[in-house]
């Protein structure tokens, strides 16, 4: 991940963005210094600045504005998509690799034999480079360090047929999924508003994700990404 030192060389200026984004979780302020000061090297600190900084400007105070006459210049589930994207590009510009897409990764891959046999090898292919350089797994890796109770609270929150998400990995794939099916079907998210049955579906799903819950768990994740203790 390349670093953008304008964040540290300003740090004077950043610093209390970072520190009102992350107030839910440091009511004290001496408990953010803290946290922060633990912060090892510049480059990371950049990088939490840099991060704290967009989700605060973009995410939690930034909304879609519609400038249209005949509705609110704010609607709910049209702000909540653009905020769902927000967060996981965030989250994604926390690996520490650069991204690949497929086809760059299956020429580097040296376990890949071509030609590939057939569909269903291609597939399986697929699925290892979601695995191993995927978007799906920075993020599952991301929600993976929430603690226990927040990623009980997370997983209880979304019920298919009637069954709660079974672990974090599931949830996090869910969550990465709406997010897709927004960026590249224009579908809408509907599930981060609240308890809302979902129909037209294969299953049946009911949500009760708020945006309050997906930024607390965003932001636990954020502060355990970089602690170093």
């Amino acid at each position: 991940m390349a670093v953008d030192y304008r964040y540290i060389r300003n740090e004077a200026s950043y610093l209390p963005v970072a520190k009102a984004a992350l107030a839910m979780r440091f009511p004290l302020s001496v408990d953010f210094d803290t946290f922060y000061s633990g912060i090892s090297t510049p480059e990371r600190r950049s990088s939490f600045l840099r991060a704290a900084s967009v989700y605060y400007y973009m995410v939690k105070k930034g909304d879609w504005i519609v400038d249209a006459p005949d509705c609110n210049p704010v609607i709910g589930y049209f702000t909540n998509s653009y905020k769902a994207v927000g967060i996981f590009a965030i989250i994604e510009s926390l690996s520490d690799g650069s991204h690949q897409d497929f086809h760059t990764w299956l020429q580097t891959d040296t376990s890949t034999t071509f030609p590939i046999a057939n569909a269903s090898a291609l597939a399986a292919l697929h699925e290892q480079y979601k695995l191993t350089f995927g978007s799906i797994r920075r993020c599952t890796s991301f929600f993976g360090r929430l603690s226990a109770s927040k990623q009980a609270e997370l997983c209880s929150a979304v019920e298919i047929d009637h069954t709660p998400v079974q672990n974090i990995k599931k949830l996090a794939e869910f969550l990465y999924n709406i997010r897709s099916k927004f960026v590249h079907e224009a579908e809408l998210v509907l599930e981060l508003s609240g308890p809302t049955h979902h129909f037209g579906r294969k299953k049946l799903l009911h949500t009760k994700l708020t945006m309050s819950l997906f930024f607390s768990a965003f932001e636990e994740g954020l502060v355990a990404y970089f602690s170093e203790a």
